[in-house]
């Protein structure tokens, strides 16, 4: 049995740094400008985008970039360290996807609108529904003592995995889709530039991600083993 010292891993290469850094780059440029353009045409909506974008562009994506251990600074941690700073950072995303879903409602209410009327707030309000799901699915899978032997470890794990993949997907689906709505003052330019590096950046973090889960199934339609 690895010792938690034995399993760590060395220094990390300039290939792991330039990736972090890039991927980096890619989640906080859009992110900083849609907070330019909400605070630009300032009104108690723009707090929506607001907190959607840091919740979505900065913590729910770094929460998962961390866990992966691709985060150049991540990377230093041992696995229990990395799972830790998961879910505080996705505690503390959803709870600002939570302000802005109230916000939205709010101003609705406001101003006599419809609600989940649109593409997007209905994209949105099924993402968040599936985001809480996935959180308390992941709650028990980081307290699997509470289940285990009745369920498998490895189980839990991989669904774990490849829900929040699925979410993740979603919840940058719906902040990209965002930017299509009528409330966007921003340029069409810079529009596609955000749909591009918030897809490119999903995608970047997701690949670690993916190929640990689908390795995960594998061992799913095994024999059971003490190691899942």
């Amino acid at each position: 049995m690895k010792t938690e010292a034995s399993s760590n891993k060395g220094p990390p290469s300039v290939i792991t740094l330039a990736f972090s850094v890039l991927t980096h780059f890619l989640l906080v440029a859009p992110v900083i400008y849609i907070l330019v353009l909400a605070f630009s045409k300032y009104s108690f909506f723009s707090w929506h985008p607001i907190c959607m974008s840091l919740g979505v562009g900065l913590l729910i994506t770094e929460a998962v970039f961390s866990v992966s251990g691709e985060a150049y600074i991540a990377s230093k941690l041992p696995k229990r360290n990395r799972v830790t700073i998961h879910w505080i950072l996705h505690t503390i995303g959803l709870s600002l996807v939570g302000i802005g879903l109230i916000i939205i409602i709010v101003n609705k209410i406001r101003f006599n609108g419809s609600h989940f009327a649109t593409t997007h707030s209905q994209l949105g309000l099924v993402t968040i529904i599936l985001s809480v799901l996935t959180a308390v699915f992941g709650i028990a899978t980081k307290n699997i003592t509470w289940l285990y032997p009745r369920e498998r470890p490895i189980l839990f794990k991989s669904t774990h995995a490849l829900g929040g993949t699925a979410v993740l997907i979603l919840l940058l689906a719906t902040l990209i889709n965002g930017t299509y709505t009528h409330w966007w003052p921003g340029t069409v330019t810079g529009r596609s530039l955000t749909f591009a590096s918030l897809f490119i950046a999903g995608f970047l973090i997701l690949v670690k991600p993916v190929l640990g889960a689908v390795s995960k199934c594998r061992v799913i339609f095994g024999p059971p083993s003490d190691n899942d």
